[in-house]
């Protein structure tokens, strides 16, 4: 398995993911430009949602790029 691929794939789609994140916390405010957040546990939203959104792109992009290097390692043992 080459290894280098697989963490290259996940970097990429956790970029994709904290770019997610970073749109929805701008969704969910009711006006785009302040950012209101009332309560303290709020008021780092954004930061969190990119972190979630950049660690579940992570996952999935280590794990799509090791079913992508079984599957052709699979492959070659078959042939």
């Amino acid at each position: 398995m080459n290894i280098r691929l697989i963490f290259f794939s996940g970097v990429i789609t956790a970029l994709i993911g904290s770019v997610i994140g970073l749109g929805a916390a701008q969704l969910g405010q009711r006006d785009f430009n302040h950012l209101r957040y009332e309560g303290k546990s709020y008021q780092n939203l954004y930061r969190n949602y990119a972190l979630i959104g950049a660690g579940l792109g992570f996952v999935a992009g280590v794990g799509q790029a090791c079913v992508r290097e079984l599957k052709a390692q699979r492959d070659q043992e078959e042939s």
